[in-house]
């Protein structure tokens, strides 16, 4: 100890602010490692004197760490107990260097722990619980005996708590416990828990005079006292904690007071296994503003459902590929959970292709289709000329096919280019050539794929029957498929379980998992993490969290912001942790409905970033950068590029690597399209029809803009929403269009009819093509129609 304070003395000569920061780190780690291995030596002892559980009855080994590739501080070896002759050794891990050293370790909490084992053997009954002396044989029965003998191990138990809280404070004070400071007489009036001293005001807590109130709890003095000592916040709740048996031994009410030791060790142990979480204070966060600290991609009371999706995948392998469903409410952690794969495949030389839909897609098979194309770019160098040896033998000289339908081909294989056949641009591709050409192009895929397709419940038939077609080839490389969709949003005829059941027909090994919420258990170690407390000091506003939000974990977020920006959760700075109203919480009237939690918070935003976020919601789940760039040179959107700076820091949305701005969840994407009024909903292309309509020039220019449009998911093969593209752009022309537009007529007509043929409606085909037979100026322009006529399958042709 004495050594100790000469090293903290000597750091006010240091001009080094990051060293000085670093040795007092090493200080903190040093006492809290000897704390530790004080409370494993107390648990291992039988009945002790209180001047046994004094400061100098500890003897604590140390050596110097001389690695010239670790920084050098000195390393706690063991700790001894001189009255009984125990000793303790420990074990450091090795990643407190890095820690102490500033340098970020992300995943430390990992698999890291502190091993301490016993140096001599023990006395008797060590590990016991402590035994009361034997009462006189007085009459009582062994009932009465027997709970004679607990209320005597309670309180040793407490007196052990009391006494190592002296020991803690001189441990880090290195002065003596101020005996006047912890009066065990009770005051007149208690709080109910340290919380709500803690929601007092800091002008008033800070003031020691206020000690003299009735309101104040008898243990403050010596908390300030060692808080003016720069001693950890999370020690000094320790401390308060351990003497708080006082209340709880005179009648006084204390929800956060430790029943035993073994509690304390727990505490300590996790002290030492996260340190930058749970021991160090966050001084360098600006307190007006601090963030709850969620672990970032901790995928939280999932072991078994991670368990169960990567052994899975570990059962594919080449002409074996295999599906898995997961389904859950919005906000469940569905995508996390398959996230959290991503990894291992990658570590295994796969690769992981994604696609998410959205409500607003029209082209879901273009998707499916992109997400492919994607895969070409992932290809490494070393299965490059393998694949491409393959593609030739697949194709030949059709190969052709395979660019078109996915242009990154040519990219990744250039020698490919020259031998394919040329592909005309007026042949069109159906759904099934689609699924084909993807087989064939897979078969020469050498490594693992997982497909990732989210929220399908967004996807149609078109898609799924891809996804059907490749998985249930033979003789396709190994794939893993995995769909995520919300089971509350789809009915049971939902294409999603005729794509289960085809492939259960097709002998594909086919996995359905179903996500609900956190239990408490879970919520209370995610709720602890973020706010950096101990989990028992979490429990009763976990509880009061999970009846709100139901454990689900997007909701708990929210919820938990909620609470934040209401001031019913804040960060005090004077104690250095969060504190809470636990009996306001549970009054307020909280609605179930995480979109309107969302709506709230974004009505309280700028007009520059709900502009941004309404025209964002517009786009789906994402949109580009230079989108936005382009939108914002114009007058009505002059201001959404000055919302993204505040739309990124509040958490609406994130940038991803390919330069898209894109929502951090389907629920804000939700909540911020409900920004958007009805009325101006209307107003969007073929939304806002009755304004279109008024206007000649603009209705042929949205109609060529529809015709674009279905022509390119005609490309995409999406033949359902070509048909919609195209019957909008026909009903936009004015009645007079074959004789002032007769070119647009004729090639939309034809169009029009080539989707509905394709899409089973023979009538509305055979309709339109006698229209254009009729209208049409010349044969050649008749010709097409003859053609396609002669072609069509409706029997009544």
């Amino acid at each position: 100890m004495d050594g100790e304070a000469e090293k903290e003395e000597s750091l006010s000569d240091q001009n080094d602010e990051h060293e000085k920061r670093r040795k007092k780190k090493e200080s903190i780690i040093r006492k809290t490692t000897v704390a530790y291995g004080i409370v494993e030596l107390l648990k291992r002892s039988k009945k002790l004197d209180d001047e046994e559980i004094q400061i100098d009855n500890f003897l604590i080994s140390v050596s110097k760490n001389v690695n010239p590739s670790q920084r050098s501080w000195d390393d706690i070896n063991s700790v001894g107990m001189l009255s009984s002759g125990m000793w303790l050794m420990i074990e450091e891990p090795p990643y407190l260097n890095a820690i102490l050293g500033g340098e970020a370790c992300d995943d430390r909490i990992l698999g890291r722990f502190l091993a301490v084992e016993m140096k001599s053997a023990p006395q008797e009954n060590v590990g016991k619980p402590a035994e009361a002396k034997a009462a006189p044989k007085n009459g009582l029965n062994d009932y009465h005996m027997a709970g004679m003998n607990a209320l005597a191990a309670v309180a040793e138990e407490s007196n052990r708590c009391h006494l190592f809280a002296r020991l803690l404070y001189e441990l880090y004070a290195h002065e003596p416990f101020p005996d006047d400071a912890a009066s065990k007489e009770p005051a007149k009036k208690r709080l109910r828990s340290y919380n709500e001293y803690l929601m007092l005001p800091p002008e008033v807590a800070s003031d020691e005079g206020v000690f003299e109130m009735d309101t104040i709890p008898f243990q403050i003095p010596c908390i300030i006292r060692m808080q003016k000592l720069g001693i950890p916040a999370s020690i000094c709740l320790m401390t308060q904690n351990l003497l708080e048996y006082v209340l709880r031994g005179n009648g006084g009410q204390s929800d956060d007071a430790y029943e035993s030791l073994g509690v304390v060790g727990e505490e300590l142990h996790l002290l030492l296994l996260d340190p930058d979480r749970f021991l160090f204070d966050h001084d360098n966060q600006n307190t007006d503003n601090m963030k709850l600290l969620y672990r970032e991609g901790k995928l939280y009371g999932r072991h078994k459902e991670e368990t169960l999706i990567t052994e899975a995948f570990c059962r594919i392998s080449p002409g074996k590929s295999e599906a898995f469903f997961v389904s859950g409410f919005s906000g469940s952690g569905k995508s996390m959970l398959v996230n959290c794969l991503s990894d291992k495949v990658n570590v295994v030389g796969g690769y992981v292709i994604k696609h998410k839909f959205d409500v607003l897609c029209l082209c879901p098979l273009s998707g499916v289709i992109s997400a492919f194309n994607k895969l070409c770019l992932m290809i490494k160098g070393g299965d490059r000329p393998v694949i491409a040896k393959k593609l030739m033998e697949e194709f030949g000289a059709g190969v052709g096919l395979l660019i078109r339908l996915l242009p990154n081909v040519s990219a990744l294989f250039p020698e490919l280019v020259s031998s394919a056949t040329k592909v005309e641009a007026g042949d069109v591709m159906n759904a099934r050539s689609v699924s084909f050409t993807l087989l064939r192009f897979m078969r020469a895929v050498t490594s693992p794929v997982m497909l990732f397709l989210d929220d399908i419940q967004w996807a149609d038939s078109t898609a799924l029957d891809v996804i059907h077609t490749i998985l249930s080839d033979k003789l396709n490389s190994c794939m893993f498929f995995v769909g995520t969709y919300r089971d509350n949003e789809v009915q049971v005829d939902h294409d999603i379980f005729n794509l289960m059941r085809e492939l259960e027909m097709s002998h594909v090994h086919t996995t359905k998992l179903s996500l609900a919420g956190l239990d408490q258990s879970d919520l209370n170690t995610m709720i602890s993490d973020a706010l950096c407390l101990y989990p028992r000091i979490c429990k009763s506003l976990t509880e009061i969290v999970f009846q709100k939000t139901k454990g689900n974990p997007f909701f708990v977020l929210e919820f938990m912001q909620s609470l934040q920006s209401r001031g019913l959760l804040r960060y005090n700075s004077l104690q250095k942790r969060w504190v809470w109203n636990e009996d306001v919480i549970r009054g307020e009237e909280i609605t179930e409905n995480v979109l309107h939690l969302l709506s709230s918070k974004m009505n309280g935003l700028s007009d520059n970033v709900q502009t941004l976020l309404r025209v964002m919601a517009c786009y789906g789940v994402k949109i580009h950068a230079l989108v936005i760039g382009y939108l914002s040179e114009t007058k009505e959107y002059s201001g959404i590029r000055n919302g993204l700076e505040e739309a990124l820091e509040g958490g609406f949305i994130v940038k991803d690597e390919e330069g898209y701005f894109q929502f951090v969840h389907d629920n804000v994407h939700e909540a911020a399209y409900n920004l958007i009024s009805r009325s101006e909903r209307n107003q969007p292309i073929n939304h806002g029809k009755e304004w279109i309509l008024r206007d000649d020039e603009l209705r042929i220019g949205i109609a060529e803009l529809n015709m674009k449009a279905g022509k390119k998911a005609l490309d995409g093969c999406d033949h359902e929403t070509a048909y919609s593209y195209l019957c909008a752009a026909l009903s936009l022309l004015p009645k007079d269009h074959w004789e002032n537009h007769y070119d647009l007529s004729l090639r939309l007509g034809f169009l029009v009819a080539s989707a509905a043929n394709s899409t089973c409606h023979y009538d509305k085909a055979i309709i339109i093509l006698r229209k254009i037979i009729e209208k049409a100026r010349c044969l050649d322009d008749q010709l097409p129609s003859y053609i396609l006529l002669s072609q069509s399958k409706c029997p009544c042709k």
